[in-house]
């Protein structure tokens, strides 16, 4: 990937002139910083200056104690203390050092953001960001990881809202202006408001035709109104912008969505044997497991043999049953271990669910108790062919799905998952309600070929 707009790093004036000033008397842990936010912010490593490790290792060999950047890496690795004692001591040490005289108050104030984040309190992590924001609104960090929050507990608001309250504050040539606004678009988009999203994006684009979270963006758009022909027309002008970008895998699960709605199968399951799979192999990363398994999940409801496919998806997640950070992340884990005939994994996951439910540390455990563990519970019914007990489980979650995180396209799985429940259902009103189901989905897109398909399958069967 080429290099990023901005890639003249900001020594200690240059950033106290821009507005934040640092307890670091280090110029080059400063410029190293930038080069890391810049990195993390667009999801790409940078070889020119060692990639976000490489900058990270300079970083703190300029300044071992240089506190934000401590804060940086620490809120990025998104960890809970009382899963991870090596985790838990780096945290409470940043604490520590957030104590001593020279500390800015800024900078206080991230380190307690980074402790709340990492004891599992993500609402009040996101309180104190937002508060940072207040006084130092071109704080990226700070924007950053309040957009990475707002994405895994499904706050649109927040994501939307935290954005356009600094927006006005910034200028197109500020450091970081595109990848601002790709943010907001995003938030825009995630707040149904799809003509300004799309157009918001399309201005991040024109900055930064690199900005892989801007291109997914408007695939997103393109996903959410129907407008499948010219999603993919879309990302095919794109591809080769987006293509050493962290969202690689992501932007081709996009892609394949749009062939997934038309009916196109084989193109689907190509691009996920050829992209999706392939990524999820090399970076082993949960983000990617999510992709391969919400996939494999509509094209087996469908009708597709993806048994090797769950195998291959299962040796990744495997190692994370019982991480338990992120309700989405553990959903699609939960398809994945059925899919691939795992039951005693599922059994263990459903058993780490169940334990963090009890302890009730952090935000996680409300969620896992409303809405994770019941769908768990749908879930493996539907894997019985209990259907019309998975179908009594979804009906009163239909509303409260959001609080799983991710996207609208994300969680839309869960949307294709209560129709195909409904439509194997032996019980009329299931049927029925399997078709008001299909009749909503059509009232909300231009087109929708797979609403289209199932109501045929739905009238051909019953």
């Amino acid at each position: 990937m080429p290099p990023h707009p901005h890639c003249h790093w900001r020594g200690l004036q240059d950033w106290k002139t821009f507005g934040l000033d640092f307890s670091t008397s280090s110029d080059e842990a400063c410029k190293m910083f930038d080069a890391c936010l810049t990195q993390m912010v667009n999801r790409y490593d940078d070889e020119s200056v060692g990639g976000t490790e490489g900058c990270m290792k300079n970083m703190f060999q300029a300044d071992p104690n240089f506190l934000i950047g401590h804060a940086l890496k620490l809120g990025a690795t998104f960890q809970f203390v009382h899963k991870d004692y090596a985790h838990a001591q780096e945290v409470y040490k940043l604490a520590e050092m957030a104590k001593q005289p020279h500390v800015k108050p800024w900078e206080q104030k991230h380190a307690q953001a980074v402790v709340y984040l990492s004891e599992g309190k993500l609402d009040k992590a996101s309180d104190v960001w937002e508060d940072i924001l207040v006084e130092n609104p071109m704080d990226m960090m700070s924007l950053k990881f309040l957009h990475d929050i707002y994405v895994v507990n499904g706050g649109s608001q927040g994501l939307r809202d935290s954005c356009a309250r600094v927006l006005p504050y910034w200028k197109p040539d500020t450091p970081f202006y595109g990848d601002l606004l790709g943010m907001y678009a995003f938030g825009l988009e995630e707040s149904n408001m799809y003509a300004k999203a799309e157009k918001t994006a399309k201005q991040a684009l024109d900055i930064n035709r690199y900005d892989a979270w801007a291109a997914h963006c408007v695939a997103h758009c393109k996903e959410m109104t129907g407008e499948y022909g010219e999603g993919i027309k879309f990302m095919e002008e794109t591809e080769k912008n987006w293509n050493d970008n962290g969202l690689l895998c992501h932007n081709y699960w996009h892609w394949a969505l749009y062939h997934f709605e038309n009916g196109d199968f084989e193109t689907c399951m190509s691009i996920l044997d050829n992209h999706v799979l392939p990524f999820m192999k090399s970076k082993k990363t949960m983000f990617s497991v999510t992709d391969v398994a919400s996939l494999c999940f509509r094209l087996e409801a469908e009708g597709f043999d993806m048994q090797s496919r769950w195998s291959e998806c299962f040796d990744v997640a495997k190692d994370h049953i019982e991480d338990n950070i992120w309700s989405y992340y553990d959903l699609n884990t939960m398809m994945v271990c059925l899919g691939s005939k795992h039951k005693d994994e599922a059994d263990r996951l459903v058993a780490s669910i169940k334990a963090t439910i009890k302890e009730g540390k952090g935000d996680n455990a409300q969620v896992y108790s409303e809405v994770t563990l019941p769908l768990m519970e749908a879930l493996n019914a539907y894997d019985d062919g209990e259907y019309d007990t998975a179908v009594e489980i979804l009906k009163p979650l239909k509303y409260h799905i959001w609080k799983n995180g991710g996207s609208h396209a994300q969680r839309d799985v869960f949307n294709i998952f209560a129709i195909h429940a409904a439509m194997k259902s032996k019980l009329p009103e299931n049927q029925r309600y399997a078709n008001h189901l299909l009749m909503e989905r059509k009232s909300q897109k231009e087109s929708t070929p797979l609403a289209d398909r199932l109501l045929q399958k739905l009238v051909i069967s019953h």
